[in-house]
């Protein structure tokens, strides 16, 4: 997906961004039904579920070409494993996610602290059972799955599918599908439906990133690097001098 036309510096600004505002509208979101508008907690988990599903598409087509549009730390690691991704790469992008995310949060709460009254950042006690960490896992190898398939058929369409993947996960897992060690971290910042208790987002996150080195293993078997669709096979020295020969003939 990404262009070796941008720098490095082109491509950790827009996984900064891209990570920054995925936990923005994820979080305001949440805000938005919790605070705003008195919604119940299933109508504000299809606020989230609705809200990230449309923004992934939009920041994997917008900034897809130049970083990849990872903004998770669990992809980064899954195409580091199949070999997409170089360490150098992933030990950039995955510091910057991170920082990312945390503005995202700050800003969500920003955006909101005038209009419910509650605090910018605020440690989470919304606590997440055992049974949901195995849904993180499971969840992310799903995400990192389709990336990585879709990304070997040269796919346009990666942005949909990361935002349908994301979106059904929400409101369809036992965990909401943070999917995302990045918004893991950032969501213990938060007050209201969104956020997650400390101890838990740490195994949120340890689950996710586990998914996302079992999904880069697995792919890595199933769909080795170079990918073979659409690839001629390269003709041996002799099957050349063959072909040759039948033209002159």
């Amino acid at each position: 997906m990404t262009s070796n036309n941008f720098t490095t510096s082109q491509k950790l600004i827009a996984e900064f961004f891209g990570s920054a505002t995925l936990v923005f509208v994820l979080v305001s979101s949440g805000l938005l039904a919790d605070g705003m508008l008195g919604a119940s907690p299933s109508m504000g988990v299809l606020f989230i579920g609705l809200a990230t599903a449309g923004w992934l598409f939009v920041v994997v087509q917008m900034l897809g070409p130049i970083s990849g549009a990872h903004v998770n730390p669990a992809v980064t690691i899954a195409l580091l494993m199949t070999g997409d991704v170089d360490a150098r790469t992933a030990r950039q992008y995955i510091p910057v996610q991170f920082i990312g995310g945390l503005v995202g949060v700050g800003l969500a709460g920003l955006t909101f602290v005038s209009t419910i009254g509650w605090e910018v950042f605020a440690v989470s006690a919304v606590e997440r059972p055992a049974s949901t960490w195995l849904a993180e896992f499971l969840g992310t190898v799903l995400l990192a799955s389709v990336i990585i398939s879709l990304i070997r058929q040269e796919s346009d369409l990666i942005g949909l599918a990361v935002g349908f993947t994301v979106g059904m996960g929400i409101i369809g897992t036992a965990s909401t599908a943070f999917l995302n060690p990045q918004v893991a971290l950032a969501r213990i910042f938060t007050s209201g439906i969104a956020g997650i208790q400390p101890f838990d987002a740490v195994m949120f996150m340890l689950a996710s990133t586990l998914g996302g080195v079992a999904a880069g293993l697995m792919w890595r078997y199933l769909w080795p690097r170079p990918t073979p669709l659409g690839r001629a096979k390269p003709k041996s020295d002799d099957e050349t001098v063959l072909d040759e020969f039948a033209v002159e003939s």
